[in-house]
């Protein structure tokens, strides 16, 4: 009968230990949990999965008091699972089991889990497009089993240990069974986890798609061949932002089919690797891998274009010259000092450009500056942000090795946000920008002296899009963390509609339907 264990610890570095003991690991998705080491993350599954450990999930936030089981909160938990198993490369077919943590009534299982089940099931099939992407199951006493399995609302059943909740000593239709247990094994301590059995062949576990178990497996490559393709957290249209866009033509790795109609894949965007789901409608087979460029002309490196620097009229008092970096004198300045230093230079540069305050950021006459005052933070910081750029016919003078002189709306045209936004995925990487999808690793850089922005392209067009700097944490201003300690918010500097020192347009201010697209990018 194959062994597992079920526990709400990571369990990443005791995953050669466990491989040795165990066939199965249940391990947890939450959206409400403050504990650290419930969730179980990507890396947390791939480092299973590698060693040969198969995954069962389980939804639990509470799920204790009878507030927990509605319809409206199951369809909450419903999309909450749907998205976890995105992020973590569940495939199509598996389970996710969901917790009744206690011993309820017949006439409470009628009054609130049906109705949970019912609402969970039927989110998860609206993302699905239809039938549910994941069959459904759930943890609890005998009597919550039996009930929920004879309604059809779930699949799959595991029975909790508690032997004396109602109906669980005679339930023998179980798919996992869990057992009170009090020894360690592998680094997890005593009470930190509970042995399960099942005596089922299929009992919804699974390995993230793409995982290899002991290596690695020849790439399967695809193209894109629509005009763009977004590339999405979860494998559905419905309810999720794109991760990203992939151009037509673009190489991904195909990692398997996560649900019908979509794939997970690898893709390279701006030196920097992301992943997650496409529909595989717009992809077709690469006849062979992207070759290695032949003989080529080596275009010359497009040089910074400023209007008028050291412009001594772009100071904070004044709301003239805004096409120009800021060129008044005293200004603090990040050095090539590394660390501590750095990030101290950078809260100088804060402090000193004060946003919220300075005449030069306000809002007037219907326009914002968050261009100016990004441009302006990077500049102090020694990272090139356009203020203005050059035009195109300037771009094929400099391209044939010509001598190109500034000349406002000519030669050099000011840059608004959603230009920036564009020139971060056209030009960025030239100019030492890295783009990021993770925003704890964008936090990171910012703490550690670097220079972040998040910026955003305007749907409309002929409005502007926005953008903000990432700043360096404080003991008085930090980012927005889950209990796992992941940035959710970067801590952020902008001018905008309202200007602030510390804060932004709003929590994932970027994710706005006024947007078409975002991009994280971040100069170290």
């Amino acid at each position: 009968m194959p062994e597992g264990l079920s526990t709400n610890r990571k369990c990443e570095k005791y995953a050669t230990c466990l491989a040795d003991q165990l066939q199965f690991v249940i391990r947890y998705y939450s959206r409400t949990t403050q504990d650290p080491e419930k969730r179980i993350s990507a890396s947390e599954a791939n480092a299973l999965s590698g060693a040969g450990i198969d995954i069962v999930v389980v939804y639990q936030d509470r799920a204790r008091e009878m507030v927990d089981f509605s319809h409206h909160r199951g369809e909450q938990d419903g999309q909450s699972a749907f998205e976890a198993a995105g992020a973590i490369g569940q495939p199509h077919g598996s389970a996710i089991y969901f917790a009744v943590d206690t011993d309820v009534s017949k006439d409470q299982i009628a009054a609130y889990v049906v109705s949970y089940f019912q609402g969970l099931t039927a989110r998860i099939s609206q993302l699905s497009g239809g039938a549910p992407y994941y069959r459904i199951g759930v943890y609890g006493s005998g009597r919550t089993c039996a009930t929920l399995k004879s309604a059809g609302l779930v699949q799959l059943t595991r029975l909790a240990e508690a032997t004396g909740w109602g109906g669980s000593r005679a339930y023998q239709d179980w798919d996992i069974k869990q057992f009170v247990t009090a020894k360690p094994l592998c680094g997890l301590k005593s009470g930190a986890w509970q042995r399960c059995v099942t005596s089922k062949d299929d009992f919804g576990a699974f390995k993230p798609i793409g995982a290899v178990a002991g290596g690695k497996t020849k790439p399967s490559l695809l193209k894109v061949i629509a005009d763009n393709l977004n590339l999405r957290n979860v494998p559905t249209r419905e309810g999720n932002t794109p991760i990203a866009v992939l151009p037509h033509g673009a190489q991904v790795e195909m990692l398997g089919q996560s649900a019908p109609d979509w794939a997970r894949v690898k893709a390279t965007l701006n030196g920097s690797e992301f992943t997650g789901h496409v529909h595989t409608g717009y992809l077709e087979p690469m006849k062979r891998a992207l070759a290695a460029p032949g003989k080529v002309v080596a275009l010359p490196k497009l040089p910074e274009a400023y209007w008028k620097l050291d412009n001594k009229d772009a100071r904070r008092t004044s709301t003239s010259s805004r096409a120009s970096v800021i060129g008044e004198s005293g200004a603090p300045r990040r050095s090539d000092a590394t660390g501590a230093k750095q990030v101290k230079m950078l809260t100088a540069i804060l402090q000193w450009l004060d946003v919220a305050v300075s005449e030069r950021y306000q809002k007037s006459d219907g326009k914002t500056f968050c261009n100016v005052y990004a441009a302006d933070y990077c500049y102090l910081a020694g990272v090139y942000l356009p203020r203005v750029w050059w035009t195109g016919s300037a771009i094929a003078m400099l391209a044939k090795g010509q001598k190109v002189v500034a000349a406002y709306d000519t030669t050099v045209r000011e840059m608004r946000a959603d230009d920036l936004y564009r020139w971060l995925l056209d030009f960025g990487e030239s100019f030492g920008w890295t783009r990021f999808s993770d925003l704890t690793e964008l936090q990171a850089i910012a703490n550690a002296g670097g220079v972040g922005v998040i910026c955003a392209d305007r749907a409309t067009d002929g409005l502007p899009g926005h953008i903000s700097v990432v700043v360096p944490e404080t003991e008085a201003h930090k980012a927005d963390r889950d209990a796992a300690g992941n940035v959710t918010q970067p801590l952020q500097s902008q001018a905008g509609g309202t200007n602030y020192m510390y804060g932004s347009a709003g929590p994932h201010w970027w994710l706005g339907k006024q947007f078409v697209g975002h991009v994280f990018f971040a100069h170290v």
